[in-house]
């Protein structure tokens, strides 16, 4: 049972230093490498400084979130379901959050067109 609290706290706080980092390493010009790279993100340098600060903002709100959900894994008793269910957690909000700022990048487009 040690165990399993020790990986969920494992994987919870470098999850969580990742994305302090993420939120604070400043992106201020477009490039290939680091930062949220799309397309419509990557057209401009407003919706790339836009885009920057919404997600990276928005990705520290997923530290909670992925703490509740995890509140199941510490009754059952097998390592099995933490990556699983850690794992699933990080896909759905991510692709939830990249809609979420496509959108707003889509409609910040369409307003100054």
């Amino acid at each position: 049972m040690e165990t399993i609290y020790k990986s969920i706290l494992t994987l919870d706080l470098t999850l969580f230093a990742s994305l302090l980092l993420f939120y604070f390493i400043k992106k201020d010009t477009i490039n290939p490498i680091l930062g949220y790279r799309t397309k419509r993100a990557m057209k401009n340098q407003k919706n790339w400084i836009f885009a920057q600060k919404f997600f990276s903002k928005n990705w520290l709100y997923s530290i909670p979130i992925i703490l509740i959900t995890q509140i199941p894994i510490l009754f059952d008793n097998t390592l099995d379901n933490v990556i699983p269910i850690s794992l699933l957690n990080f896909v759905i909000y991510s692709i939830y959050l990249i809609y979420v700022t496509e959108k707003k990048l889509k409609k910040m487009d369409d307003e100054n067109q």
